[in-house]
């Protein structure tokens, strides 16, 4: 009986079939085979696979890169790369995590790398838009969307490298159109109603120094006394936190501009000596204080949460009855005075550490009348005014 040809295989049909290894994904290292059944005799079959192994040789046939990956297989390498090489913030490679689990793997995780298209890519951004998550809640809005994107953006990145894909079918799928919302924030008389109203907690120090300061809550946690000096009314901004999950951890700031100083008036002056005041009868007061040298501490010492406080604020505004805002609405309140009351645009901007005065403008465009109507008034009395 005839040797059985190399790579050819009988079936239980009495037919044959012949399998070609190609070669090894370079992506996930998985070996790709091409198998070809229903062949009659195994001569025709063993031919087959020689003419198949000829094409090969002449680059005619590829490996067929990710042909089984599916897109939550791609997600893990992505991810998976990301902490491997440091190539983003502890935050946002969390963030990445968290959206990827909540918002893409239930959707089209099951779903091959080869299948998804921009129309996929639409009809995911359409379902959260119109129901939300898979596991419940309300509509995403467009900007939540733009979040949930990123690392499904990175991802097909890396397949478009590999060779995996031709395309990337994210960068051809338009994004949800935000929409333009007014930064929520107090008015002058509501920031000094709250402050009134807040005179003697222990936390008025924190709410009348964010608003004063413009800094962002990562900001405010992680600010030291050395970085203080009170004869040259000055704060030094160049320490930053961030939480990932519920851990706080340090972080590089929020632009290349968040490390700045800021100069202080007389009344944030007194806030930051009230400060440490408190701190210093707190400390003498506690059985058990945990010492360390930031600016803002619990009443047992040490620096606060940021989530800790922006939950705080959220009680506070409830019970005042007040406009409810977090911590980084004190932040577009400072702002919103700030251009209000005639700072340039760009100084406002170098204050609050933001690296693109264009941006914050577009930011704060809702204060731009006001300072129209002004620079109209100013430019008419220099004109036709009284010499």
């Amino acid at each position: 009986m005839p040797a059985t040809p190399e790579g050819v295989y009988a079936d239980k049909g009495g037919q044959w079939y012949f399998k070609v290894t190609l070669g090894r994904d370079p992506l996930t290292g998985r070996r790709e085979q091409i198998t070809r059944r229903g062949v009659r005799p195994a001569s025709d079959a063993a031919r087959a696979r020689r003419e198949l192994l000829e094409r090969k040789d002449r680059g005619q046939v590829k490996v067929a890169s990710g042909g089984t990956l599916t897109v939550n297989d791609l997600l893990d390498l992505y991810l998976d790369g990301l902490d491997a090489d440091e190539r983003l913030s502890p935050k946002t490679r969390h963030d990445y995590r968290i959206f990827a689990d909540t918002y893409l793997r239930g959707l089209i995780g099951k779903k091959k790398v080869r299948d998804v298209t921009p129309e996929v890519v639409l009809t995911w951004q359409r379902r959260l838009l119109k129901e939300g998550c898979p596991t419940g809640g309300r509509p995403l809005s467009p900007n939540t969307i733009r979040l949930a994107r990123s690392p499904l953006a990175g991802a097909f990145k890396l397949a478009l490298k590999a060779g995996i894909v031709a395309v990337n079918p994210v960068a051809q799928t338009p994004q949800p159109k935000a929409r333009r919302s007014v930064p929520k924030h107090w008015s002058p008389e509501e920031a000094r109603h709250f402050l009134a109203l807040m005179e003697g907690d222990r936390t008025w120090t924190v709410w009348a120094f964010l608003m004063g300061s413009g800094l962002r809550i990562g900001e405010l946690v992680a600010l030291r006394w050395p970085n203080v000096d009170l004869e040259a009314k000055v704060v030094r901004v160049v320490e930053f936190s961030t939480y990932v999950g519920h851990d706080v951890v340090p972080s590089t700031g929020k632009s290349c501009d968040a490390i700045r100083s800021i100069d202080l008036d007389d009344g944030l002056v007194k806030v930051l000596r009230a400060q440490r005041r408190q701190q210093a009868a707190e400390q003498l007061a506690a059985t058990s204080y945990e010492a360390s040298d930031h600016v803002f501490t619990r009443p047992a010492g040490g620096p606060y949460h940021p989530q800790q406080l922006s939950r705080r604020l959220g009680e506070l505004t409830a019970e005042l009855d007040l406009p409810r805002l977090t911590a980084h609405g004190l932040r577009h309140t400072c702002a919103t005075l700030m251009l209000a009351n005639g700072v340039a645009p760009k100084v406002a901007a170098e204050r609050l550490g933001h690296s693109d005065p264009s941006l914050f403008l577009n930011l704060y465009s809702h204060v731009t009348p006001t300072m129209q109507r002004e620079a109209a008034e100013k430019i008419g009395a220099a004109l036709f005014g009284e010499r």
